[in-house]
């Protein structure tokens, strides 16, 4: 049951915490089924604390569906609450705790008297230097004291989210790993220097699925909706897993991919004409994967963590990918690599995520055309 405040106690609410130097968090109890202005202050706050990317948030603004009441439970349960997905007094409490800055930002020029560590660290990382690194985040507002508590010296999903926030904000690459230019930028910023600033290119506007992203735009695409498919379980999208069919039949895939029974999906089909099929929200988890794990990691799954890309081939190795299909993937898998700031080495084949139990896609296929395709807009 939600409980949603009137339109002028929001606007109230709106206006007192413009007016003062506290973070606007909603006042209201809030669960699965709100909407409204109250909601979309709630998921900036979880964006912020680095519980919801941008481009979840992006998928409902202001509607408390299943990706918002995920992320909630993940910041309840990182921070010792009740997990239950519901925004009530001893959860706005909290946050309002980790959103107001327990120090003021280092003045620039001063240093900040807290070092970065080493380059050379990345998600699955320990030890000291990955608490040195934690620290630093934390000094730069980038991470919260809570969400370090949680995993110190580990380099888990809210340490890569931080880092991830920290590059954007010095554009540099946003891969989430910590290297030699993340390091001298991190040296700079913890030694009170500025991030560097630019005129924008690109609408300032908030980046939504189907608007230009960094240049790169929404391919023309059909809706074909599945009946396959689960919560990612507030994982991030962070992966592209791209299968071949077996089938030369582009009818009897969709059905297969989209009818009830068959207990198998993927976010997107491309007909052997070019044609996209969008099949499954970008925000659930398609069923494409089976077991497998992302470069050994496997939790979460590789389905609640990536896109699924089915392409309509017989996968024999004899028989060609149309020039059609390539040129729809050199338009889909940037878009999407570009939304969702997926890294190159995260797009991957499903005889990737699962060796010796899949081939797909076949031999024949040319990778090299996707990656260059890709690798010129991340």
């Amino acid at each position: 049951m939600s409980t949603i405040s009137s339109t002028s106690r929001n606007n109230a609410a709106l206006a007192t915490a413009a007016a003062s130097s506290t973070p606007s968090l909603p006042t209201a109890t809030l669960s699965k089924g709100a909407k409204g202005p109250a909601v979309k202050q709630l998921q900036s706050a979880l964006v912020k604390l680095g519980h919801m990317t941008q481009a979840q948030m992006n998928t409902g603004p202001g509607i408390f569906g299943p990706q918002t009441e995920a992320s909630l439970k993940k910041y309840q349960a990182a921070n010792k609450l009740t997990a239950d997905g519901v925004f009530g007094p001893k959860t706005r409490a909290e946050m309002l705790k980790d959103l107001t800055p327990a120090k003021p930002a280092p003045t620039p020029g001063k240093p900040s008297g807290v070092t970065a560590p080493p380059a050379g660290l990345e998600r699955g990382s320990t030890g000291a230097a990955v608490k040195q690194l934690q620290t630093a985040l934390v000094k730069l507002g980038h991470m919260t004291q809570a969400q370090m508590n949680t995993g110190p010296g580990i380099y888990g999903p809210a340490t890569e989210a931080a880092v991830k926030k920290f590059q954007s904000q010095w554009k540099l690459g946003v891969d989430g790993e910590y290297g030699p230019k993340t390091k001298a930028a991190m040296d700079k910023a913890l030694a009170g220097q500025k991030p560097p600033t630019s005129t924008p290119t690109t609408p300032t506007t908030p980046t939504t699925p189907g608007t230009p992203t960094g240049g790169v735009k929404k391919p023309d695409m059909k809706w074909v909706p599945s009946a396959n498919f689960s919560s990612r379980g507030g994982a991030d999208i962070d992966a592209i897993v791209l299968h071949h069919t077996a089938s030369n039949n582009e009818a009897g895939d969709l059905a297969t991919l989209t009818k009830k029974g068959t207990d198998v999906s993927a976010h997107y089909l491309i007909g052997q004409d070019g044609t996209i099929y969008h099949l499954v929200d970008d925000k659930m988890a398609a069923w494409h994967a089976g077991v497998s794990s992302l470069h050994g990691d496997k939790s979460p799954s590789v389905n609640a963590r990536s896109l699924g890309i089915e392409i309509t081939n017989d996968g024999s190795g004899k028989t060609p990918f149309t020039e059609a299909q390539y040129k729809a993937l050199e338009k889909l898998v940037p878009y999407l690599a570009k939304t969702y700031d997926i890294p190159m080495k995260n797009i991957v084949g499903h005889k990737d995520v699962a060796p010796g139990r899949k081939v797909d896609p076949a031999s024949n296929f040319n990778w090299d055309r996707i990656r260059r395709a890709t690798d010129a807009v991340i």
